[in-house]
């Protein structure tokens, strides 16, 4: 789903995405609500505390710059890289709270939340950077992490993970696929993927290495792509390769349209041409990895602020868990570093987990199993 663009749609959209959440668990009791292992370990009610908390920092650190302070974002203690562990000390603050109270505290922060968005200008919202606290980002941005988005995220989580209670699993589709370098399309039989996780490289094509301005540290992220292909290869996750097409460049079947040649797919890997900038655009991708019952991707490639970010905010919006590795990544801007730095923190609130390729581990779906700003699967 786009993000708002302005403050009618993210008003709406936090109110929609608010009240859809609530009637997802209206029918529920009292003692469902706080069954565990809805997400991870989390009960709906460990969800709900979790939106409340963010959704409190939030509102601390825009007082705390009207105040003329300066706020520890995210949290005294915390950088944007440690989000797990603060996540994890969120749910011990608040696992003994009442549900009642959880319930009731939460839609008094969000109706405030609001109101103080409701209170501010287009500007005040839209513009980036307009708060020191913000970095590039937007105020909106911010707003739509802990609301609208953040609610998303919670519906996907809670619709799946009360679906175990009941034993409903994804079913397997027969799906096509194209073998490498060619176009026909080939049926094949969805082999075991023990972590429900799958690896995606998007774009990576010789001519995205032609450009005037070359790709930054190319060589960098193309080692740590072959790292992540090895790692995945060896705990038999697929591997997905995503090639880009349109009219003026990478022109389909071309040389420049082929992966980079320090690239070397196996037969047995998947293939996803495209023409949008997210891969789940008008492609198999979804059906695929619902074949292989993915719920968890791992995103590399190119380019930064183009296809790799527009894949991950696809996937997230279909409810997948999204691992964003943050130096296997690049793209030709001139000021590529401030690129890759910029969408990294951007997309870490809320859409992906940002991961080291040094630091993915295949062998446990555990790892890969957290978004930003979401919770723990363990204790």
């Amino acid at each position: 789903m786009p993000k708002p663009i302005n403050k009618q749609q993210l008003l709406d959209e936090a109110q929609k995405k608010y009240e859809a959440l609530e009637r997802q668990f209206a029918s529920l009791t009292p003692e469902e609500m706080v069954r565990p292992e809805v997400i991870g370990t989390w009960s709906i009610k460990d969800i709900l505390a979790h939106l409340l908390e963010w959704q409190k920092m939030l509102m601390d650190w825009y007082e705390a710059e009207l105040r003329g302070e300066t706020p520890a974002v995210p949290a005294e203690g915390y950088n944007w890289s440690q989000l797990p562990a603060l996540n994890q000390a969120i749910y011990e603050r608040c696992r003994d709270t009442a549900l009642d109270d959880v319930r009731s505290q939460l839609d008094a922060s969000h109706k405030h939340m609001l109101e103080v968005v409701a209170s501010l200008s287009e500007e005040e919202l839209f513009t980036p950077g307009r708060y020191a606290w913000i970095g590039i980002n937007t105020l909106a941005s911010y707003v739509d992490s802990c609301a609208g988005d953040h609610y998303r995220w919670a519906l996907t989580g809670i619709r799946r993970g009360t679906k175990v209670w009941s034993g409903e699993t994804p079913a397997a589709k027969p799906v096509h696929r194209a073998a490498a370098g060619t176009s026909k399309r080939v049926r094949t039989k969805a082999p075991k993927n023990p972590g429900g996780t799958a690896l995606l490289i998007i774009d990576v094509q010789r001519d995205l290495f032609e450009k005037t301005t070359p790709i930054y540290e190319a060589e960098k992220m193309l080692a740590n792509i072959r790292l992540l292909v090895d790692k995945a290869r060896a705990a038999k996750i697929p591997v997905f390769y995503v090639q880009h097409s349109n009219d003026k460049e990478l022109v389909e079947e071309t040389d420049g349209w082929k992966l980079h040649p320090a690239l070397t797919p196996l037969p047995t890997d998947h293939f996803i041409h495209k023409h949008h900038g997210n891969a789940f655009e008008d492609t198999t991708l979804k059906a695929e990895l619902d074949a292989l019952h993915v719920h968890h991707v791992v995103v590399a490639g190119l380019v930064t602020h183009g296809c790799v970010q527009a894949t991950c905010n696809g996937a997230h919006e279909l409810g997948y868990d999204v691992v964003l590795v943050k130096d296997a990544h690049s793209n030709y801007d001139a000021k590529a570093r401030d690129v890759i730095d910029e969408w990294n923190e951007k997309l870490s609130h809320g859409i992906v987990q940002l991961q080291a390729a040094a630091d993915v581990d295949f062998q446990s779906a555990q790892a890969l199993r957290q978004p930003a700003i979401s919770p723990p699967t363990g204790r």
